[in-house]
């Protein structure tokens, strides 16, 4: 039933029109920087979704970077420009906007006014019980938001959510035997990405392995009293090496997992949580594909490559490569994105950040409408994440 459920998804979907433009929407990054993070928020256009008017808002928390593994086998290095190794470190999910401060081992919830949204206000700050949070999930459903620490005290914590409480743990931290540094060294041996199933039956979490060894998948159920489990189902498929991303396909059963060594691959999922891969999906060129979105109306899997800067398009259903969506700044490669109302909102390697119209309204394809420029914002390095209010 689930797979027949995913492929009747995309006619489903495209039948729905699009949503309106009414109302007030934004985008979401953040800043990852150890200073003191904070929110990068920008307003989108109500007439063809273009960005503008960036806003900076504290997180109540501080950044850290990762580093990177030297090439010639000395001491770790400085990364540029995706300092978390990891995708969902900014969630939004109604009113809430989720984020972490890796520096400060907090998570940080806040409140978006549907008449202001960028203009977000921190509610409370929460600990991670554990050290360098780089992703968050959350659940409407069961009203719970999890954090996936990378570094050395490595694991999962979760928490109740409400407007008027904030952030409370539920119960103690979900330890991963990771056998990192704080901050973490990689990306190979680091955390990748939580996010909850569409069901909300279970917390998947993604862990990164190395070019010849596989990578781990960490499944918790969601049990009958609305708790998340601490006895995860360990998934290892062979051929998923760099676990990146993990995005559903619009039901419990396919999801999506970019893996830096060779592309994608699309993965089935049991009822028991078990991840088995249906197709690799091997990118000719890429350099670091770490990223993911899904656009259910026309089933098509977008990619990011932190090197490469066109986007690479796959069919969700046979998994073959569709095309690219070409990108103005060439060689500075695409990194965390966001789809909203047929527009793809994409954090680049260089201080900007483009919006791409994946529905043909400006001229009958695919194609990039608009190069935010965000230099005046001061060091691109610690940007990551991105997320929409719609």
């Amino acid at each position: 039933m689930l797979a027949l459920t995913c492929l009747l998804l995309p006619q489903l979907t495209a039948a729905i029109a699009l949503g309106s433009w009414a109302g007030n929407r934004a985008a979401y990054f953040l800043d990852n920087n150890p200073a003191g993070s904070s929110i990068i928020a920008l307003k989108i256009s109500s007439k063809d979704g273009t960005l503008s008017d960036p806003m900076r808002v504290s997180t109540g928390g501080k950044g850290l970077y990762a580093q990177g593994v030297s090439a010639d086998g000395g001491p770790p290095v400085a990364v540029g420009a995706d300092t978390l190794f990891s995708q969902d470190s900014v969630v939004v999910s109604a009113n809430y906007l989720f984020t972490v401060n890796s520096g400060s081992n907090t998570v940080s919830l806040f409140w978006i006014n549907e008449n202001d949204p960028t203009n977000p206000k921190l509610i409370n700050t929460a600990s991670t019980l554990g050290e360098f949070p780089a992703a968050v999930a959350y659940s409407a459903d069961i009203e719970t938001a999890c954090v996936l620490n990378g570094g050395k005290v490595a694991g999962v914590a979760c928490y109740s959510v409400s407007k008027s409480h904030g952030l409370k743990a539920l119960g103690g931290l979900r330890p991963i035997a990771l056998n990192q540094t704080t901050p973490p060294v990689g990306p190979p041996g680091t955390v990748s990405d939580l996010v909850f199933n569409p069901s909300s039956s279970a917390l998947i979490a993604t862990i990164k392995g190395s070019p010849t060894s596989p990578g781990s998948i960490y499944a918790y159920p969601v049990l009958p009293s609305c708790d998340v489990s601490t006895k995860p189902t360990l998934s290892q498929p062979s051929s998923l090496l760099i676990d990146f991303s993990l995005t559903f396909l619009g039901c419990d059963s396919r999801a999506v997992i970019t893996d830096p060594a060779y592309g994608a691959s699309i993965v089935d999922i049991n009822n028991e949580f078990e991840f088995t891969v249906s197709k690799k999906v091997v990118i000719a060129g890429q350099a670091a594909t770490c990223w993911s979105v899904y656009a259910p109306k026309s089933n098509t899997i977008y990619v990011f490559d932190g090197g490469v800067s066109n986007i690479t398009t796959i069919d969700a259903t046979t998994g073959s490569i569709k095309g690219v969506v070409p990108q103005s700044d060439a060689g500075m490669g695409s990194l965390d994105a966001a789809l909203d109302n047929g527009y793809l909102y994409v954090l680049k390697g260089a201080p900007q950040v483009s919006v791409a119209d994946t529905i043909g309204s400006k001229g009958g394809k695919a194609k990039e409408v608009q190069t935010l420029d965000l230099a005046s914002l001061g060091s691109r390095q610690g940007w990551t994440g991105m997320a929409i209010y719609r």
